[in-house]
């Protein structure tokens, strides 16, 4: 995250806020926001949401 200039309020902003998108494949969840992605993978467990980033990607040319 921080050597792409993405902090971590961001990456929270965009699991939020973000479009989100469930890859086939893996089952991991990709929340598509401003100028980057996150992907992560999510768990509920005792009505408590937990969340594991996996990778931010910045978008070019879009």
């Amino acid at each position: 995250m921080w050597l792409r200039g993405i902090s971590h309020r961001e990456v929270k902003e965009a699991i939020v806020k973000g479009q989100k998108i469930m890859q086939r494949e893996t089952k991991l969840i990709e929340s598509i926001y401003r100028y980057f992605s996150v992907v992560y993978d999510e768990m509920v467990y005792k009505k408590v949401r937990k969340v594991f980033p996996v990778t931010v990607k910045i978008r070019v040319g879009e």
